[in-house]
């Protein structure tokens, strides 16, 4: 099965790579897309993820006053920032990074891409009059009438040198799957104390790095401080999107 990471890695450094069977380079790939999102911190290699968010207000709540901090002084202000914009924008803030926009179904209408851009990397806005609805029916599946589902790519999108990582390290995955011999750590250390040798497993990339020097100069540029996770802020008045990841589909033969 092919991997759910919609971008195609860079297999340049890998000679044997096109050689290779289609369902190792297909393990292979989700094995190197699984350590780069681990070791960049969810950043890099996520599958796609469907959201169905909700708004604190709706679009036209601008018409009323709204507390407005300038210069150390407090405004109500009719309508957005002064400094900024003399309309509202009809926006959607997501939980984090978005890579890509993959879809954004209406109550079962898909609409055009060409319709919303995404600001700051986190925020939906949507172009001209119409807004986004400020609240659906979370008890219909997607697709239904009064829902609003948006499909996207949570992260950053790989730049050249991720995807050229991606492949290093899918070439040396393959190797590995193939009994080959290949680049990546074996994840044990050998202890001599008193003349008794054992081993003891410390995990395969223990220092968030995978000793791979061209694929750990790209990781220490997007997560220098080897962070397993994305850092996230709760707050208990802001109102939680519904999310929905794409996990594999398992198939089992009695």
């Amino acid at each position: 099965m092919p991997t759910c990471v919609p971008w195609g890695l860079d297999s340049t450094c890998c000679d044997e790579w096109d050689s290779l069977d289609p369902a190792l380079q297909d393990r292979a790939e989700d094995l190197a897309w699984a350590t780069l999102r681990t070791l960049s911190g969810g950043r890099i290699g996520n599958c796609p993820a469907e959201m169905r968010p909700c708004l604190s207000a709706p679009c036209n709540a601008c018409l009323m006053p709204t507390p407005v901090l300038i210069e150390g002084e407090w405004y109500n202000h009719p309508c957005g920032t002064p400094r900024c914009s003399c309309t509202r924008l009809c926006e959607i803030v997501f939980p984090g990074p978005i890579a890509a926009v993959v879809s954004v179904d209406l109550g079962g209408v898909e609409l055009p891409l060409s319709g919303f851009r995404v600001d700051n990397g986190n925020r939906l806005v949507r172009h001209g009059s119409a807004c986004w609805p400020s609240c659906q029916d979370m008890t219909q599946p997607p697709g239904s009438p009064n829902t609003l589902t948006i499909t996207y790519i949570p992260g950053i999108a790989p730049t050249e040198a991720a995807l050229w990582a991606a492949g290093t390290l899918a070439c040396e995955f393959s190797k590995a799957c193939s009994g080959g011999k290949c680049r990546l750590p074996s994840g044990i250390t050998a202890i001599a104390r008193q003349g008794v040798s054992f081993a003891l497993s410390s995990g395969m990339f223990p220092d968030g790095m995978t000793g791979i020097r061209e694929v750990d100069a790209y990781l220490t540029s997007i997560n220098p401080h080897a962070l397993r996770q994305p850092p996230t802020v709760w707050s208990p008045d802001v109102p939680w999107a519904q999310h929905r990841y794409t996990t594999p589909t398992v198939t089992v033969t009695p």
